[in-house]
């Protein structure tokens, strides 16, 4: 569920956990009833929800034809081929991201708390573009670190998985 909440929020880890504790397809008026949330909240999450591929839906007409009912459900066997792909494209991303800080020298503004490379210092005359001050060297050795450090555990919940 922490999955779902890092993604959309609390209200959606909240319905999301309500469907995936239900046995079969759940009407969105009962969820919204049980969570204590409005109708309208319900089903805007539940189509977030859909549109991320983690939910579904059936729809039918009502008794009188005039409108549609709608019920949900998460397909489990599904669910967990789409968090492995996320996990694959935030893998990507953080290796993406250690090849940028390896591979730059940054200095720092200390007034603004902004961050430049090299290249970007040398254009500025390493002077804060914003405040004018002079930019000091930064070591980010904590962050290359910190981000081998989640590329390592990624990889090995890839495995496991």
């Amino acid at each position: 569920m922490e999955f779902v909440r890092l993604m959309l929020g609390d209200d959606a880890a909240r319905i999301f956990e309500e469907l995936y504790k239900s046995e079969g397809e759940v009407n969105d008026e009962d969820i919204a009833r049980k969570l204590g949330l409005k109708l309208n909240e319900v089903r805007k999450q539940l189509y977030f929800l859909s549109e991320q591929g983690l939910v579904s839906y059936r729809r039918t007409r009502g008794r009188n034809g005039e409108w549609y009912t709608y019920y949900w459900r998460v397909d489990k066997n599904r669910l967990l081929g789409i968090i492995k792909t996320r996990k694959q494209i935030t893998l990507m991303k953080l290796k993406e991201r250690l090849n940028f800080e390896e591979s730059h020298t940054f200095y720092l503004c200390l007034n603004c708390n902004i961050r430049f490379t090299f290249e970007e210092a040398l254009e500025n005359a390493f002077k804060c573009p914003r405040c004018g001050s002079s930019l000091e060297y930064f070591d980010n050795r904590e962050i290359v670190e910190f981000l081998r450090e989640k590329i390592a555990e990624l990889e090995k919940k890839l495995k496991e998985s």
